[in-house]
């Protein structure tokens, strides 16, 4: 299994087929493991699973904040539930999926490898002659600095990014995509694919019309992030005021 795994990660960052997979893992390994068992057992090692919001199935508005009550959507009336018996639970009809900021940052913190490499931005040196060679030398981060935040060295500085992209050539649909960019990390890595946090993805099929309620989720984990100590007993990781920088 442990080189079904490494096969495993071959394809997610080479993009091969399930095709190519099992016919490598077979060449490889002789065993005819299949792709589900392997994700059944990545699952069990990795604690990370996506968090399911509704939402209009135009994309109006995610059923969040003032939201969260209402059986039909605000801006275009199309109902929030699948249409069964009342004896039933709701089924909801479009949902968006989000990612826990907290759950990776503490998978993050666990590889001490890892630990070191977020300690670039405690190590990063100013430089006071205007010059701007990181997301730290521009004035947000440093009035922040003067209003007493990231003053610990395991504190987490988090850059927001958000952006559509149409997912078909006929340019029909859009999707959207909420990110979060690592600045503790060096910026020759925090852009790289492996290391950016996507936090939602949002369906489409059009162009929200209320953002802020699918930004929600983000905002109250991040509130709740805020201030809170997370100490590790074997690596003593702690992190500190976790905030969305702006350049």
């Amino acid at each position: 299994m442990a080189c079904a795994l490494r096969l495993f990660s071959v394809k997610s960052h080479c993009n091969l087929t399930n095709e190519a997979f099992q016919q490598t893992m077979f060449a490889v390994n002789g065993n005819n493991i299949s792709q589900y068992q392997v994700q059944k057992v990545l699952k069990s090692i990795v604690k990370l699973k996506p968090i399911w919001i509704d939402m209009c199935v135009n994309s109006c508005c995610a059923y969040t904040d003032q939201y969260k009550d209402h059986i039909q959507c605000e801006y275009c009336g199309a109902p929030r539930f699948q249409d069964i018996s009342e004896n039933k639970k709701h089924v909801p009809r479009y949902q968006m999926a989000y990612f826990s900021i907290k759950d990776r940052l503490i998978i993050q913190y666990q590889d001490p490898v890892r630990s070191e490499e977020l300690r670039y931005r405690a190590k990063y040196t100013h430089n006071g002659d205007f010059k701007i060679g990181d997301v730290f030398d521009g004035e947000r981060y440093q009035k922040l600095l003067l209003q007493g935040f990231f003053i610990n060295e395991r504190d987490v500085a988090l850059i927001g990014s958000l952006d559509g992209y149409q997912i078909f050539r006929q340019k029909t649909d859009n999707c959207w995509v909420i990110l979060m960019i690592n600045a503790n990390l060096c910026p020759e890595n925090r852009v790289k694919k492996e290391n950016l946090m996507i936090t939602s993805i949002i369906p489409g099929p059009k162009e929200p019309k209320h953002f802020n309620s699918f930004i929600y989720p983000i905002v109250n984990e991040l509130k709740n992030l805020e201030g809170m100590l997370i100490c590790y007993y074997f690596f003593k990781i702690m992190i500190l005021n976790i905030l969305i920088i702006n350049l």
